[in-house]
C-alpha cells in the first residue's frame, strides 16, 4: 500500500509550478533559488532509489541493444569515478570525452560530474589538428575514447596523461587501458563532490567568425539550468515514466547533452540514443519499433524524413517534435506536423547562453517562429548602435540581459574574448550580444534573421569560415578563399567556398573534388564546402578585408530566384 501511494505521489510531482497560462505564468515567474553547492550525479542516485526507473535504451546499426536503469547508469558512473580517481583524476582537472552515441558517454559525463572533473565533450570526427588545437588549451589530465581514435591522440598527450578507451567499433591502442575491465574490479561506492557556481563543469569548443574555436566554459551547476527547459520546452514537468526521448544529435554539440543527458534525465525520463549513419529511413523505423514519444532533432533531419512516406510508419506514440540550432522553415513544420499529429517545438539557444526562446504546451505555434522567451531568460531584441530593447517588426540584435541563469563563466583562459560578447546601452543595461538576428512580432514571438557575424549554422553544425578557410587555401592550387552560407532545400544551408586558383591552374569539377577531399582529410568532415564557385576575384573592402556579407547576399539572391 505504501509502495503505491509513493508511486503515485512521483507520478503526480512536478520539476516545476505548472504553466497553464503563459501570459500570467512569465509575468510572475521566478526561478527556484540555486541551492548552496550541487552536483548533477545526485540526480541520477536519487531517481536511481527506484531500480526499476529506466534511463537510457540504446542500440546500433548492427542490431546490438542495451538498457539501463538509473541504478545502473547511477553504480556505473560511480566505477568510473573511482577509476578516475584512483589515477589521480579529480576536481578541476579537464577530460576529454571522445566517445560515439553509446551508454558509456553518458556513464562518463555524469562520473566527471560526481568527481567535479571539467568535461570536453568532443566529436570523433575532429581531426589530431583539430585535437592538438584542444589540448594545448586545456591541458587535460585524461582522455576517453574508442580505440579507432586513439592513434589520433597518440603523439598530442603528455606521458602523464590518462589514457582510457571504450572497446567499442574497430582499432587497437596499445598502451590504453580497458575503461570497462577497470570499472569491473573498481567499487561501486563514490561520493559526489560538493561544486559552487564558481566552479567549471563542461567546455565546449565552438566555432567563431574568425580565428580559431572558443571554449565556451559552463559551471558545474550546468545542469541545473535546465530546469525551465526540461520542464516547460520538453513537456516533462509531469515527469511521465512512459516518455522515451531520443535526441539525435552527437555527443560532441551541446544539444546532445540538452536531449540525451540532462533534459530527460532531470524528469526521470528515459532517453534513447542510437549509434549509426544517418538514414531517414532507419530514423523513422527507430521511432516507430521503440515508441519514440519526444523526437529531437535538426530542422534538416526533419526536411530528410519528409522525403520518406512518413504516413505508412506507425508514430502513434509520438507526441512531440523538438528542433534547435538551425532556424526551421515554415512549410517544413506545417508538413511534419500535419503527418504525425504532434505538436513542434522548435526553440532557440546557443552553447554560450542555454535555450533561451522557444515554444510550450500552452502557447500557439507559429511555424517559422523560434517562439517566446523561456521562463526566466531575459531576452530582448535590441538596436544594433544604441543596445536599447527595440519594438515590434524592427530587427535588431538578438540579446540578453546578463546576468542570467545559463550564461557561460566564460571562453576558456580567453577574457577578451568573452569580454566582447557584452555591451552597455545608454541606459546602463549590459547585453549579452548573441551575434544572432531576430525581431519580435506583435505577439512577442522571436523570428530568426540571420546571422550579424560569418558563423555558418549547417544541418545543426557551426562553423566558422576561417577554419574552412585556412584548410581550403593550405591546398596548392589555391591563392583565395571565402566560405559562406548557401541555401539548400534539404539541409537549410550548406558551406559554400568561393575560390580564386594561382596562375597555371585551370577550373573545374574534377579540382573541386581534390579540394574537397583535401579540406575532409585536414579537418573535421561537416566542416568541407559542398559547394566550390571558382571566381578571379573576391569583394574586398578598402582595407583587404573579404566581403563575406556581399558573397552571402548572392547565394541568398540566386536561391530566390531558383525558387520563383
Amino acid at each position: 500500500m505504501g509502495d503505491a501511494h509513493d508511486r503515485k505521489e512521483e507520478e503526480t510531482a512536478m520539476l516545476l509550478p505548472p504553466m497553464e497560462d503563459y501570459a500570467t505564468f512569465i509575468k510572475d515567474y521566478r526561478r527556484p533559488d540555486d541551492p548552496p553547492t550541487f552536483n548533477y550525479a545526485d540526480v541520477i542516485d536519487e531517481y536511481g532509489r527506484d531500480p526499476s526507473r529506466m534511463a537510457l535504451i540504446w542500440t546500433n546499426d548492427k542490431g546490438d541493444e542495451r538498457r539501463f536503469t538509473f541504478a545502473e547508469i547511477s553504480e556505473a558512473s560511480k566505477r568510473i569515478a573511482n577509476v578516475l580517481r584512483e589515477r589521480g583524476v579529480g576536481r578541476g582537472d579537464r577530460v576529454i570525452v571522445m566517445l560515439p552515441r553509446i551508454p558509456e558517454w553518458q556513464m562518463t559525463m555524469i562520473a566527471l560530474f560526481r568527481i567535479g572533473a571539467v568535461s570536453l565533450p568532443s566529436l570523433t570526427m575532429l581531426t589530431p589538428k583539430d585535437l592538438e588545437y584542444r589540448i594545448g588549451q586545456t591541458q587535460p589530465k585524461a582522455v576517453i575514447t574508442v580505440c579507432g581514435q586513439a592513434h589520433k591522440l597518440e603523439e598530442l598527450l603528455d606521458p602523464g596523461c590518462v589514457r582510457l578507451v571504450v572497446p567499442y567499433g574497430a582499432g587497437e591502442a596499445d598502451g590504453w587501458e580497458d575503461l570497462v575491465a577497470c570499472m569491473a574490479s573498481a567499487s561501486s561506492v563514490a561520493a559526489s563532490e560538493a561544486m559552487t557556481r564558481a566552479d567549471p563543469g563542461v567546455i565546449y569548443f565552438t566555432s567563431g567568425s574568425s580565428g580559431l574555436p572558443k571554449g565556451v566554459t559552463h559551471s558545474a551547476y550546468f545542469a541545473y539550468g535546465f530546469l525551465e527547459i526540461a520542464a516547460y520546452w520538453f513537456d516533462l514537468n509531469r515527469q511521465r515514466r512512459d516518455d522515451i526521448c531520443w535526441g539525435t544529435a552527437d555527443t560532441g554539440w551541446a544539444f546532445s547533452a540538452t536531449c540525451t543527458l540532462i533534459g530527460p534525465w532531470l524528469a526521470g525520463v528515459c532517453a534513447f540514443t542510437y549509434d549509426g549513419p544517418f538514414d531517414p529511413k532507419v530514423r523513422l523505423q527507430l521511432m516507430e519499433r521503440y515508441g519514440i514519444t519526444l523526437f529531437a532533432a535538426a530542422a534538416s533531419e526533419y526536411r530528410w524524413m519528409l522525403g520518406e512516406k512518413v504516413s505508412e510508419y506507425d508514430l502513434s506514440r509520438l507526441r512531440l517534435s523538438i528542433t534547435g540550432g538551425e532556424a526551421l522553415d515554415a512549410p517544413t513544420a506545417y508538413r511534419w506536423m500535419e503527418l504525425t499529429g504532434t505538436r513542434f517545438h522548435e526553440s532557440y539557444g546557443q552553447t554560450e547562453s542555454f535555450m533561451s526562446v522557444g515554444n510550450f504546451p500552452v502557447t500557439r505555434i507559429k511555424p517559422g517562429s523560434m517562439g517566446l522567451p523561456m521562463p526566466g531568460m531575459p531576452v530582448d531584441i535590441v538596436d544594433e548602435e544604441t543596445f536599447e530593447p527595440l519594438p515590434p517588426g524592427q530587427v535588431g540584435h538578438v540579446a540578453l540581459r546578463a546576468p542570467f541563469h545559463g550564461l557561460m563563466l566564460g571562453y576558456w583562459n580567453d577574457p577578451e574574448r568573452t569580454e566582447a560578447c557584452f555591451r552597455t546601452s545608454a541606459s546602463g543595461v549590459r547585453w549579452f550580444i548573441t551575434g544572432d538576428l531576430g525581431r519580435k512580432d506583435d505577439d512577442g514571438y522571436f523570428w530568426y534573421e540571420g546571422r550579424s557575424d560569418d558563423v555558418i549554422n549547417a544541418a545543426g553544425y557551426r562553423i566558422g569560415p576561417t577554419e574552412v578557410e585556412s584548410v581550403v587555401m593550405s591546398y596548392p592550387a589555391v591563392r583565395e578563399c571565402a566560405a559562406v552560407a548557401s541555401p539548400d532545400d534539404k539541409r537549410g544551408v550548406v558551406v559554400k567556398a568561393f575560390v580564386v586558383l594561382h596562375d597555371g591552374h585551370e577550373p573545374g569539377d574534377e579540382l573541386a573534388r581534390e579540394i574537397q577531399n583535401h579540406v575532409k582529410a585536414q579537418t573535421a568532415p561537416y566542416k568541407y564546402p559542398r559547394r566550390i564557385e571558382f571566381v578571379s576575384e573576391l569583394p574586398k573592402t578598402p582595407s583587404g578585408k573579404v566581403k563575406r556579407k556581399e558573397l552571402r547576399d548572392l547565394e541568398l539572391a540566386r536561391s530566390r530566384q531558383s525558387a520563383a
